[in-house]
């Protein structure tokens, strides 16, 4: 399956997939890792700055763009790598600053708790970094049962999510949350469960296909017995722990018995996978496609591979090196991912300042765009590309639209009952001194606002025809001498005609 917009041809990418093999066709402009510095040809821009805000986080908001390109590309990266372990509540009762209530018991208020904090965090690589893993190590309250333990999963993932690639997944095989998942919290010295150990290797580590064995991933079963919990209170069972000698990936475990052989087993095996060639190259390779552009070469992975091994799987060391490199804000890379549901709707309310907003709604229309935050079905994660593009997903991304740019007044208690949000296009309007100008320059602000001003001219033109109509001739523009609300509707208008267009879909 395939789709295009702006000229480029973009495929589906599915998440569970061997490891590469190399021989794309990919310039090889694309693939320099040296740090990107700018030129009077290629000057660090607006459409930098975008992209940067894009792919690090959810998009950016106008006045974050406009300061961004002023302070230049080093600070910029500098300030989407400063992630501060900000986290959460994980159970009870919380008031957004928006004025809602939500009960993280709920599993709707929990997904519309980490909307609001995607769109509201200053720590955007966080927030996405986090989502990068929660889709990595997928977990799902249909399993889980409880909501809190996916809140906690969240939080931890926002906490290392830059860390050593090792303390992931030591925090992983202990989570609450994975051990309802994948069932290791019932896994014994008589009765070891081999769901953990398959997918820590096979999903999380390794790729399919990665070098493991069938025997590898029984040996680990038995070395990863007696972690377990009640709720969400995780605990090591001594009596439940195999304690033979193991052999993981070549590797010997025989640390004894008790509650410290069950800890040294654990990292044994995850000394093992690190020690395996094909996690470096599996993780690289993911966190490219995710982060830069698909199908990167066999040669610019085991690159990538090799340097990442040398910092000791450092992830925060992995992702300066991609923010900073060539290839990175190559025409190989700019605009040629898909935007997953969460891009979509959360870089819709950053690219337009939109602050009225009901989390708790928004989360109701997210969840009927293929993306099951917090609910997984399975391990492997979702398919990423052209998955997110289907009938169903595009029909329910044009209805959140349309109800996104909403014009009449919010009261809660209104019988037509609360808005998903409410925009105010005379805030930017008038900041960017477009309340005199013609229907022409607000159009061309749009479309670079949103996309980056890719769309052919035909559409351009037609939607600064569709600025000048109204139902009895045409208009002219000020906001001083005709009614605000009515030119409020026009604009807001427009942005629900551009985010309907293929190239708002493109990351």
């Amino acid at each position: 399956m395939a789709i295009q917009a702006g000229g480029v041809t973009f495929s589906r990418h599915n998440k569970k997939v061997p490891l590469p093999k190399g021989g794309n066709q990919t310039p090889m402009a694309s693939e320099d890792l040296t740090p990107w510095q700018p030129s009077a040809s290629d000057p660090w821009d607006m459409k930098k700055v975008r992209h940067l805000g894009r792919r690090a986080g959810f998009g950016l908001r106008p006045e974050e763009a406009e300061t961004l390109t002023t302070v230049g590309h080093k600070l910029a990266i500098d300030i989407f790598l400063l992630v501060p372990h900000h986290t959460i509540p994980e159970r009870g009762t919380y008031l957004l600053p928006n004025g809602e209530v939500v009960n993280l018991s709920n599993y709707g208020h929990q997904v519309a708790t980490w909307l609001w904090l995607m769109n509201n965090s200053p720590w955007q690589l966080q927030e996405k970094m986090a989502m990068f893993w929660h889709d990595h190590f997928s977990i799902g309250v249909g399993t889980v049962r409880y909501p809190e333990l996916l809140a906690r999963h969240v939080n931890w993932l926002r906490r290392l999510s830059l860390s050593p690639f090792k303390f992931l997944l030591l925090a992983v095989t202990i989570d609450p949350g994975m051990l309802y998942f994948l069932d290791n919290r019932i896994s014994t010295s008589l009765k070891p469960n081999e769901n953990y150990a398959r997918e820590i290797q096979e999903l999380y580590s390794m790729g399919v296909g990665g070098g493991y064995t069938e025997t590898d991933i029984q040996e680990a079963a038995r070395a990863l017995t007696g972690i377990t919990n009640i709720l969400d209170y995780q605990f090591y069972n001594a009596r439940s722990h195999d304690n033979g000698s193991k052999t993981v990936l070549g590797k010997t475990l025989n640390n004894g018995s008790g509650v410290n052989a069950i800890v040294r087993d654990m990292v044994g095996v995850v000394d093992a996978i690190l020690a395996h060639p094909s996690t470096a190259t599996y993780m690289v390779t993911k966190i490219w496609e995710y982060f830069v552009y698909e199908n990167p070469s066999q040669a610019l992975v085991d690159k990538l591979a090799a340097r990442w091994r040398k910092d000791n799987y450092d992830i925060r060391a992995l992702m300066e090196t991609i923010f900073r490199s060539k290839a990175f804000y190559s025409t190989a890379a700019m605009r040629t991912l898909v935007k997953n549901p969460a891009e979509y709707v959360v870089g819709m309310m950053r690219n337009t300042y939109t602050t009225n907003i009901s989390y708790i709604r928004t989360a109701n229309r997210f969840l009927g765009m293929g993306l099951p935050l917090l609910n997984y079905p399975g391990p492997e994660g979702m398919p990423d590309g052209t998955a997110w593009i289907n009938s169903q997903n595009v029909f329910n991304r044009i209805n959140y639209a349309t109800q996104f740019i909403q014009q009449r007044d919010w009261p809660r208690n209104s019988p037509r009952g609360p808005l998903l949000s409410t925009m105010n296009p005379e805030r930017e309007i008038k900041r960017k001194n477009l309340d005199t100008a013609t229907p022409d320059a607000i159009v061309d602000y749009y479309l670079e606002l949103l996309t980056d001003s890719s769309v052919p001219k035909k559409v351009r033109d037609d939607l600064v025809a569709y600025m000048t109509k109204t139902n009895t001739g045409t208009r002219t523009w000020s906001y001083a001498t005709q009614p605000a609300r009515e030119l409020n509707q026009k604009v807001s208008n427009l942005i629900h005609l551009i985010q309907g267009l293929p190239e708002a879909h493109i990351n």
